[in-house]
């Protein structure tokens, strides 16, 4: 395969085939991650204290 077709593919497979997303769409898919990745951190960070918690009673029996 020679270099300039790969790119030229490369170029209409970008262009042409490949359907974007809105920029209204990303900014409310960007501020639903961003709002799940802090409830699942402080979910985390709440299980993490209890299993802290757990341990430290089971070791000072």
């Amino acid at each position: 395969m020679k270099k300039n077709n790969f790119f030229l593919e490369i170029y209409n497979e970008f262009f042409h085939c490949i359907t974007w997303p809105k920029w209204e769409d990303l900014q409310i898919i960007t501020m639903i991650i961003s709002f799940l990745s802090m409830i699942l951190s402080i979910f985390l960070y709440g299980v993490d204290g209890f299993f802290i918690f757990l341990i430290k009673k089971l070791f000072s029996l």
